[in-house]
């Protein structure tokens, strides 16, 4: 496994040997200092001037530079102006003969962590270099908890019982532990995001980032910067450099939503990075190691857009070394329930609403709609009424009147599939809504369907709807 970008001593997932880049003119503080690295555990680079350990800063990645103040040549500020500028993500520690007050405060102010004296203990040194670690992993761990907040929306793990959704996360536990790349499909809403998380949280990298990236949501030109990050002055609008999804899940999991939507150019430059364990910044000179997983996923035929010549086949079977396909919620149907009342707990919760449940009626409802939206227009769904509905209990008479009508027609397509039986289950859906608005009052839902009482009444007899409110007199 190939050691993290520089930054990254450790993120959540298998730690690596951080590197520090020592630049000191007098041979003997180089030795002294590389061999305080080494017993440390760390692994030293030496150079004995500004510009060779900006030389060496653009061959290797570095995580701490011990900077010499009186360098000949080019001098520890000026080099440490120029790190700040180009190579902002490795932390400077100054160091001294003696410690000179107004450049260690012009050393903080450009940017160094640290300021040190020659007179320094190897007990010393070592710690301030852990200690300067230590302010850079909590820096860029800062800006994932960012990410991760902005991003996660408390998603709820997956819920359900049915053996089309126990066969998926049977699949799911067994790939986990698995530094392996998963490839999710299925249609929009299945819920293709809380499945990767269920998978990152039973993996061996469950204290890392677990990083989402929506690829249709960036603007094109982006895409490649909010992936791989980007340095100061790469592109007209890049004031300052900026981490990619990469760096920001270094140690943990990258998921790539709609995959089927990147293009092409860049799908070469994520081969490149899955099978070579690295990335190029924009604007960059040098690769960055990573340590991420990356579980994709599309609701788009992949096959297709490859004979279309629109997605990478080497891409596509690079990505598909473990297949997972969500079903559909109607493919689920004996899930809902369970769902539904996840959602209504959940809703309760977030907008301090009592609990609320539904009724048998309601859930054969749900049950016999087609949700082409897929568990998000349940949740949807739900949401909705928790916000609407007064009422501890929830049935049919609460539901959207797309929800009746629909699962009407899914009830009379199951007997009888013709043109006659589904406008009538789209009638009587309609007109038992209207009713049920009306309070059960007959002759206020034939005001408000514009019909006459006595058609209204017909059409609810002939189609078995007896319903009426207590104090209405049958006048029949």
């Amino acid at each position: 496994m190939k050691a993290a970008g520089a930054g990254f001593p450790y993120t959540g997932g298998m730690p690596r040997q951080p590197t520090v880049l020592v630049v000191d003119d007098d041979p003997s503080i180089r030795q002294t200092m590389e061999a305080i690295v080494r017993s440390a555990g760390m692994k030293p680079l030496t150079a004995p001037s500004g510009e060779e350990g900006l030389a060496a800063l653009r061959r290797n990645s570095v995580d701490i530079l011990l900077l010499d103040v009186q360098l000949p040549g080019m001098g520890g500020l000026d080099v440490l102006r120029q790190v700040r500028e180009t190579h902002p993500d490795v932390g400077v520690i100054m160091v001294s003969v003696v410690k000179e007050i107004p450049i260690a405060v012009e050393a903080i102010k450009l940017g160094a962590l640290d300021y040190v004296t020659k007179d320094f203990s190897p007990g010393e040194l070592s710690a301030r270099v852990s200690k300067s670690l230590e302010q850079l992993r909590a820096a860029r761990e800062l800006a994932w908890l960012r990410e991760e907040v902005a991003a996660r929306g408390n998603k709820p793990m997956v819920v359900g019982s049915s053996a089309a959704i126990a066969s998926v996360v049977a699949v799911a536990d067994k790939v986990a532990p698995k530094p392996v790349t998963v490839l999710i499909t299925g249609e929009s809403g299945t819920g293709k995001e809380v499945l990767a998380r269920y998978i990152h949280q039973r993996s061996d990298r469950a204290l890392g980032p677990f990083v989402a990236v929506n690829l249709p949501a960036i603007p094109s030109e982006l895409v490649e910067s909010a992936l791989f990050g980007h340095e100061k002055g790469s592109f007209t609008g890049a004031t300052r450099q900026s981490y990619g999804k990469f760096e920001l899940a270094n140690g943990g999991t990258l998921f790539l939503d709609e995959i089927g939507e990147l293009k092409l150019d860049l799908q070469a430059k994520l081969l490149r990075a899955l099978q070579e364990r690295e990335i190029e910044r924009v604007g960059a000179a040098r690769p960055i190691p990573i340590d991420v997983r990356v579980i994709a996923a599309t609701n788009r035929q992949l096959e297709r857009l490859i004979a279309q010549g629109r997605f990478r086949e080497d891409l596509y079977w690079r990505l598909k070394v473990v297949p997972i396909e969500l079903p559909p919620l109607r493919a689920r149907r004996e899930d809902i329930r369970d769902l539904a009342q996840h959602y209504l707990g959940r809703f309760a919760a977030a907008y301090g609403r009592p609990p609320q449940t539904l009724t048998g009626g309601a859930v054969a409802q749900l049950e016999h709609y087609g949700w082409p939206g897929n568990i998000r227009e349940l949740e949807n769904l739900v949401e909705r009424l928790v916000v609407v509905c007064d009422a501890p209990v929830v049935d049919e008479t609460d539901l959207p009147l797309e929800i009746t009508v629909g699962a009407g027609l899914a009830q009379e397509a199951e007997r009888e599939a013709t043109y006659d039986s589904a406008m009538a289950a789209f009638e009587k859906g309609y007109l038992r809504k209207a009713l049920a608005r009306s309070g059960y009052n007959r002759r206020r839902a034939a005001e408000q369907l514009g019909i006459g009482y006595s058609t209204l009444k017909a059409k609810l007899k002939h189609y078995g709807v007896s319903k009426v409110a207590e104090n209405e007199p049958d006048d029949d």
